[in-house]
């Protein structure tokens, strides 16, 4: 080739623009123009709170939590990589893109063209001839009406799956009368209100429970779920565990979708709870600093410890919901409250012995203790002082306690797998006037074998959830006010493993248990009708 065809295929070659640079700029005039349209158009509050959480990733870092290793826990508090000012110290993950989302809306669209041009189709004739092996997959044995059953014709299958539906979601009164007329006469031959207050009593003999599709099978955990924790109005439960991520969930027992997940690299997560009417987060572990998510804003910081207080470990937290206190559990049993609003300390509360588990009241008014000298402290936060101190002789070396909401009964439990159960008012009354006395459960609960490591009660005091983390199932429920235990769940197949931790929703409508395997079970509790 002579110099003059180099130098044109030179002059080519240095005047077509690179793909890269046409891409880059493409990409840049998209988001330019997203701008604008936000700008002049607005957005969703929901797709806002999606794309500042997105943005806040990218601004981070774009580290995933996949790529971390899972850490255990160090005595001395230390981690690989912390304060070395190297790499972002969270990462924000939302599930659905802008692809996903436009994706599922052409789905829609699509299903809603056909839908329009065809009737719809209540009778399937093919699943007459179609036969369904029912033990070639496992969520197909429980259709099964006999153990050596296999295989079912198609309108058998369908029956089955329909009444299973039923079963998990009960078809309601007002649904099931077909005599609307008689329905509008009785309405209208009464002034009663429509809507009936009373309230069922949960039957002691045995617990209509069904299990349904795990809350986290969306993004299942890398290690044990430490956390799980319901939002207080929303449908939303909260997962978190030693991988270093909180995740949330949208739940509704069917798809249970994913909302997002935030991943924290310096922060094995051992406890996550709802502060502020579940308006924040905040997630502890054994290091000396917490994070809070702000839910409504969009925002993570980082909290370095308890101002005044070097505490080397905050992995023992507890806080309430509706309260504006939370409680870090400290050495020689001292209890240091924080402002859940300015994360500023505000009380230390001494005890005489080791601290080992706290409890708020629903209120937020007080605070109840305990610790190895088998002593029970109540707290007035209003005064911050203990008002009363009560001692229980048949406990032995106490792990945990909790508080029903109306504070009508606690409970304790002990290292010897005993739970013993008291009547709060019928205590206080008893007492009289006495700020240190001796209480006696009127029920000890013993149907766990290894130390009592959580203890939960549903919103109506008629359940108490007791387990232990060293032997896989120790996970029972107890019936208030007999203190019975359901004898008919978990049975041999529930299959729970090592149960970390337990919370019920609101109304109890749902219970979600917290395993070593990184997984969220959830069991739809048929008594209660709603989340």
């Amino acid at each position: 080739m002579d110099a003059s065809g180099q130098t044109k295929r030179q002059l080519r070659v240095a005047g077509k623009p690179s793909a890269k640079r046409t891409k880059e700029s493409v990409q840049t005039k998209t988001r330019t123009e997203t701008d604008l349209e936000l700008l002049v158009f607005g957005a969703d509050e929901e797709d806002a709170s999606g794309r500042l959480f997105s943005k806040l990733g990218r601004e981070q870092g774009s580290e995933s939590p996949a790529s971390s290793d899972n850490e255990d826990d160090n005595e001395d508090g230390s981690d690989d990589n912390e304060d070395s000012g190297e790499g972002p110290l969270f990462f924000v993950d939302t599930e659905r893109d802008q692809q996903e989302v436009e994706s599922e809306s052409e789905a829609e669209s699509e299903d809603a063209a056909v839908e329009s041009d065809e009737p719809a189709a209540w009778e399937d004739d093919d699943m007459q001839d179609a036969t369904v092996a029912l033990k070639a997959k496992a969520r197909l044995r429980k259709l099964r009406t006999e153990e050596d059953e296999n295989t079912v014709s198609g309108s058998v299958y369908e029956e089955r799956l329909r009444r299973q539906f039923e079963k998990i979601n009960p078809v309601p009164k007002w649904a099931a009368s077909d005599d609307s007329d008689k329905v509008g006469s009785d309405l209208l031959q009464t002034s009663a209100p429509l809507v009936s207050r009373t309230h069922v009593q949960l039957p002691s003999s045995s617990i209509d429970i069904a299990r349904v599709r795990n809350a986290n099978q969306a993004a299942v955990s890398q290690s044990a779920v430490q956390s799980v924790q319901f939002h207080p109005s929303a449908s939303v439960l909260l997962t978190a565990g030693l991988d270093k991520t909180l995740r949330l969930f949208e739940v509704d027992g069917k798809e249970n979708q994913k909302i997002q997940s935030i991943y924290f690299k310096d922060l094995p997560i051992t406890s996550a709870q709802f502060i502020r009417n579940g308006h924040e987060i905040v997630a502890s572990g054994r290091r000396g600093w917490y994070y809070a998510v702000d839910v409504e804003h969009a925002s993570v910081t980082r909290i370095n410890g308890v101002p005044g207080r070097p505490l080397k470990s905050l992995e023992f937290m507890r806080t309430n919901v509706n309260g504006d206190r939370m409680a870090f559990m400290g050495n020689a049993g001292q209890i240091h409250l924080v402002s859940t609003r300015t994360k500023q300390f505000v009380h230390t509360l001494p005890m005489n012995g080791v601290v080992r588990d706290v409890e708020f009241t629903n209120d937020g008014n007080y605070l109840w203790s305990t610790g190895l000298d088998n002593h029970v402290y109540q707290w007035d936060l209003r005064q911050n002082q203990c008002v009363s101190r009560w001692h229980d002789p048949t406990v032995f070396r106490p792990t945990c306690l909790a508080i029903s909401q109306d504070s009508t009964y606690y409970a304790s439990g002990d290292h010897a797998g005993v739970v013993n159960i008291y009547d709060a008012r019928a205590m206080r009354e008893e007492a009289g006037d006495s700020t240190f006395f001796n209480v006696r459960p009127f029920k000890a609960v013993s149907n766990l074998t290894t130390a009592v490591h959580g203890l939960r009660f549903n919103h109506s005091a008629e359940i108490l959830a007791v387990y232990s983390r060293k032997k896989k199932d120790q996970l029972k429920l107890v019936h208030l006010p007999s203190a019975t235990v359901f004898s008919n769940w978990p049975g041999s197949a529930s299959h729970l493993g090592h149960v970390q931790c337990v919370d019920f929703s609101p109304q109890s409508g749902f219970m979600a248990v917290g395993n070593d395997a990184g997984k969220a079970l959830l069991y739809r509790l048929q008594h209660y009708p709603t989340y």
